[in-house]
């Protein structure tokens, strides 16, 4: 019990202490020391929060919207958007409204085209780096600036609806708002004032979109010509009186900021992760290297799934306790919650909960989907999973179609942070020529 030692030997008094020695060991090590904490202390009181680490506790947090909100961070996230999202609050005078109808513009149905779209601008990217690392006289390419991010942006692009907006400035805008939303902790002020501007900028930039796709409808001859882009859906549905707020202009805007906040930097960040996860695996490698050849997508998909379990885009997320609970009534680990309390339900931990998932550390790829909380679980699930579950294995299957183009040869893990809490750089060769 190594970090619980250290931890419990610095006196109550001193919280500074305590929790430079928590965020230093989850940096170093994270999860060992959730490990650890799962077996000896699995509901651990901090002076940052109530730490729940086994999965049946992480699912009754998320389950329970009117006890756990998310009032942590939903007053920072609508500052940062200009306005009110679904992520931001709980119950129905927005969340349920706002889901319902994100549902409507998102839905599985949506599973192929976005498919077919992702691998046509993923082939297309690699093309473009690899051709470039060559005219250059490099053997090697940024997976993350020259694949990753610019294919999730496209794909915002030509998805969403972000029509002339740079997919740069997409990429940029929208880490600056998850950032100081989600990756700042001890509310940086710089950081957070970067995130609130960042949001003004795209709410501004897509009220232009916006505006401009609404003219074009309205001054065609015939029916309006809107694409079939998810902002064309909302500019063309009309919600039936009694339905909650009218998506209005600015309504829009709200969702649609906040879908890329919700994906851009997520996409970008696993389509990484899920590769140097394989790639440390070689067995696994060539056996998802045989899969991403066939047609039936499926088996492959399972592969990116189980490696993302192994590193999370969202390894854990804060809730707010606004009344008295008892976590886990019943068991040895029963605890008492007051309101006010931050509890930090971690997924990264549950989905390695030996009580619960089966040989936790073995690498499954046919592993029950219940048992993976890559994108979310309850309430606040990721509204953008049918889309999700194509974009992403998609972006790593083209690039396992490349023989040629994997991370450098003992740099398997050498993802570079560049001092922020995401991946920025990750170098990978370029060895193989044209998609045919």
């Amino acid at each position: 019990m190594e970090f619980l030692a250290a931890y419990d030997a610095i006196p109550q008094t001193d919280a500074a202490q305590r929790v430079a020695l928590l965020r230093q060991h989850m940096k170093a090590d994270g999860p060992a020391m959730l490990r650890e904490l799962r077996a000896a202390r699995p509901v651990f009181a901090t002076p940052v929060g109530v730490f729940v680490t086994r999965m049946p506790d992480v699912v009754e947090v998320l389950s329970t919207p009117d006890v756990f909100t998310v009032g942590v961070y939903g007053p920072v996230l609508e500052e940062a958007l200009h306005g009110p999202f679904m992520l931001a609050r709980d119950g129905a005078d927005v969340h349920w409204h706002d889901r319902a109808h994100a549902q409507l513009m998102l839905p599985a149905e949506d599973f192929l085209p976005v498919r077919r779209l992702t691998g046509r601008l993923a082939d297309d990217a690699l093309d473009r780096a690899i051709a470039t690392a060559r005219a250059a006289g490099r053997t090697t390419f940024d997976y993350i600036q020259e694949f990753s991010a610019p294919v999730a942006a496209r794909v915002a692009r030509e998805y969403l609806g972000f029509t002339d907006v740079a997919e740069q400035t997409l990429h940029t805008l929208s880490q600056r708002v998850q950032r100081a939303v989600f990756a700042n902790p001890d509310r940086d002020p710089e950081v957070h004032a970067a995130g609130v501007a960042a949001g003004k900028e795209l709410h501004d930039l897509v009220a232009g979109v916006i505006r401009r796709r609404a003219a074009a409808a309205a001054s065609a001859d015939t029916a309006p010509d809107l694409p079939d882009d998810v902002l064309g859906r909302m500019l063309r549905t009309v919600l039936p009186p009694g339905t909650g707020r009218p998506m209005d202009e600015e309504r829009i805007n709200h969702q649609l900021v906040g879908y890329l906040i919700g994906y851009q930097q997520n996409a970008t960040q696993c389509a990484a992760t899920a590769l140097k996860e394989l790639v440390t695996r070689p067995e696994e490698l060539a056996r998802a290297e045989r899969l991403a050849a066939e047609d039936d997508t499926a088996p492959f998909d399972g592969y990116v799934w189980e490696a993302l379990r192994f590193h999370p885009f969202v390894p854990s997320t804060p809730r707010l306790c606004v009344r008295e609970h008892v976590l886990a009534a019943g068991t040895p680990r029963e605890t008492r919650l007051t309101p006010g309390t931050v509890v930090h339900a971690h997924m990264a931990s549950a989905m390695f909960d030996e009580t619960v998932v089966e040989d936790p550390y073995a690498f499954r790829p046919d592993r029950t989907p219940v048992h993976n909380m890559v994108l979310g679980h309850g309430a606040h699930d990721c509204v953008g999973k049918y889309p999700a579950r194509a974009i992403i294995p998609e972006m790593v299957r083209r690039v396992l179609l490349r023989l040629g183009v994997r991370p450098l040869p003992g740099s398997e893990r050498a993802l570079d942070y560049a001092g922020t809490p995401y991946p920025q750089h990750y170098t990978v060769t370029a060895g193989s020529g044209p998609s045919s």
